[in-house]
């Protein structure tokens, strides 16, 4: 048994290694299209990024677009602004868009075919009150920014939150006394509540994003507890904190959360390739309303 064992490693080696066929590639090489991104809210003004999507064969990273033409409109078809290149393929202009309005976004580019998406900023959704507060989890302690609103009855609304700190750490300095350094930084939040996507025990992000089809038409409060690791063991003191409220669109939803999966899916050779969400016709991309307010806790 000992020899025929050997005889069929050496068997299994020869044709595993000895034989060896190119097969040639034959799928589609897609023609290149505009990708178009742009997720706008009402507390700035436009901008909007153009890129050329690439095919399966291309190599490195997408190609800027910087002789597009990028102009915004209004639901009735009126041209509010072209917007100017400001390097990169960034498009920028100086207008805000309006709470409750519905946007056009038009591009162009030599030896592309013309693209478009539309959106609209949805209506404000006003937070009750924002505070902080300390939980246990575990043997950890954890510092939470709790936020409360009331959600609109009988239409579907989408939400995104993340936090922004300013804060010092201290700690023993080499020489006595005590050494200081002053941080501004978005943290990572600990996610539990069921209705964000994703959501979980060791489920650490630095945005929260949820749909209100667990508690539409009534008052909701969030927890976001804020990651451990920032703290680094030593003493701090927090100047700040800001709470990022945003009220989304369906489309600027639908965006997060198949970026979210995409993120989470990379790297791993056995995970379902994630489709992002586009919105950009005869292209990729998204142009994605939103409102965003911004409450401070000091």
């Amino acid at each position: 048994m000992a020899r025929l064992g050997a005889v069929y490693v050496v068997v299994f080696l020869f044709f595993t290694l000895g034989c060896r066929k190119e097969i040639p590639f034959n799928a589609e090489v897609t023609t290149p299209k505009l990708v178009v991104n742009s997720l706008f809210a009402s507390d700035s003004t436009w901008a909007v990024h153009v890129s050329r999507s690439l095919s399966v064969i291309d190599q490195g990273n997408l190609d800027n677009i910087e002789n597009a033409t990028v102009v915004i409109s209004n639901s009735s078809g009126a041209v509010l602004e072209t917007l100017t290149h400001n390097g990169g393929g960034n498009y920028v202009g100086t207008q805000l868009p309006q709470v409750g309005q519905t946007y056009r976004v038009d591009v162009a580019a030599p030896n592309f075919t013309a693209v478009y998406g539309e959106d609209v900023v949805p209506d404000v959704v006003n937070a009750q009150s924002v505070d902080t507060m300390t939980t246990v989890n575990g043997e950890e302690e954890l510092l939470v920014a709790q936020i409360t609103f009331k959600d609109p009855a009988g239409i579907n609304n989408y939400y995104r939150f993340s936090v922004e700190m300013g804060y010092w750490e201290y700690w023993p300095g080499a020489f006595g006394g005590m050494d200081s350094t002053y941080y501004e930084e978005q943290v990572w939040l600990q996610l539990s509540d069921p209705s964000f996507e994703g959501a979980g025990n060791n489920s650490w992000r630095d945005t929260g994003i949820m749909s209100d089809l667990l508690f539409d038409g009534q008052t909701k409060t969030v927890d976001l507890p804020i990651s451990k690791w920032l703290f680094g063991g030593g003493d701090m003191r927090i100047e700040f904190i800001d709470v990022y409220f945003s009220n989304v669109s369906e489309s600027t939803h639908f965006y997060n959360r198949s970026f979210q999966l995409y993120q989470e899916t990379q790297g791993n050779p056995f995970a379902q390739p994630v489709q992002v969400y586009s919105n950009i016709t005869n292209g990729f991309g998204v142009f994605g309303g939103a409102h965003t307010e911004v409450l401070r806790i000091n």
